[in-house]
């Protein structure tokens, strides 16, 4: 038994879930339940597997789920833990367990981040100013940030754009 199998959510932070496993009846032998996520990327099992015994079948066993950062504004993520059972328990062997559900919410929003946005200072005589510029998620493609003066009587800016990619958004 799974308890619960749907409503858990971790967070791109590190946040974590748990659930828990448990025998319903005394096996004849270890009972092995490997269990792994459906999506590494948006979170991570552990412990990697369960093992119960014809001893120790009736004590539930905790599984934690973290969330994993991704850089990505992909939005929250379903995914799901699986569990597979291995014994010399016929009964246990292979049995269906269903897989537990969960959500990573995501902490990444798109957009560009400038700084400083104010207090920058040029002068006529080609005293210049600099501000930098990138983006505040990872894109999934090429992102151009087109660059113009408001007063090209006051001053010009030195780049017509600026490029980003998946590789160098940061």
């Amino acid at each position: 038994t799974v308890t619960p199998t749907s409503g858990l959510v971790t967070t791109e932070a590190g946040g974590a879930a748990s659930f828990s496993v448990a025998l319903d009846s005394r096996p004849i032998a270890d009972v092995t339940i490997a269990l792994s996520s459906s999506d590494a990327t948006e979170g991570t099992v552990s412990p990697a597997s369960l093992t119960f015994t014809p001893a120790t079948w009736n004590v539930p066993r905790i599984v934690t789920v973290r969330g994993v950062d991704d850089d990505l504004d992909d939005g929250d993520v379903a995914f799901t833990v699986t569990l597979a059972a291995a014994s010399g328990d016929p009964l246990y062997d292979g049995i269906a367990i269903g897989p537990a559900s969960l959500t990573t919410a995501d902490d990444d929003t798109a957009g560009i981040v400038v700084a400083p946005t104010s207090g920058l200072v040029t002068t006529e005589a080609g005293g210049a100013a600099t501000f930098t510029v990138v983006l505040a998620s990872r894109p999934t493609a090429a992102v151009t940030v087109v660059l113009s003066s408001s007063d090209t009587t006051e001053g010009v800016v030195s780049r017509a754009s600026l490029t980003f990619t998946p590789e160098d958004w940061d």
